[in-house]
């Protein structure tokens, strides 16, 4: 039997990376949820302070929970190649989620999700 202050520090890093990209990816739904009640047609270019705030949250655990897993390691190879492309397609997906929450809100500009359903068409 074994205590907590013989456990290795590798597990507990296997634990906070696999943490963390589960926050990572739960926080990515919370955004894509956001993004879908943005499209409302009574929010679209007029969004109030309510809106303004729930994506500065979401926004604020996606860079967290992306700059935690960048800074922690995986124990084997899979889980650091796995570890790499999260943090590169966090990185991605926040300022992709920025720019369509911001282009919801304001009504200026086209979003990316906008451009690829005209694109499809």
């Amino acid at each position: 039997m074994r205590d907590d202050a013989s456990t290795p520090v590798q597990e507990k890093t296997v634990g906070r990376a696999a943490f963390l990209g589960g926050l990572l990816a739960f926080s990515s739904l919370v955004a894509l949820s956001v993004i879908g009640v943005g499209h409302s047609r009574s929010l679209e270019g007029s969004a109030n302070a309510q809106y303004w705030i729930v994506v500065a949250l979401t926004a604020a655990v996606l860079a967290a929970a992306a700059a935690g897993l960048a800074r922690t390691s995986a124990r084997s190879s899979a889980g650091e190649a796995a570890r790499r492309i999260g943090v590169a397609l966090a990185g991605l997906w926040l300022a992709v989620f920025l720019w369509e929450a911001v282009a919801i809100g304001s009504g200026a500009f086209a979003g990316p999700f906008e451009i690829g359903w005209a694109l499809t068409r």
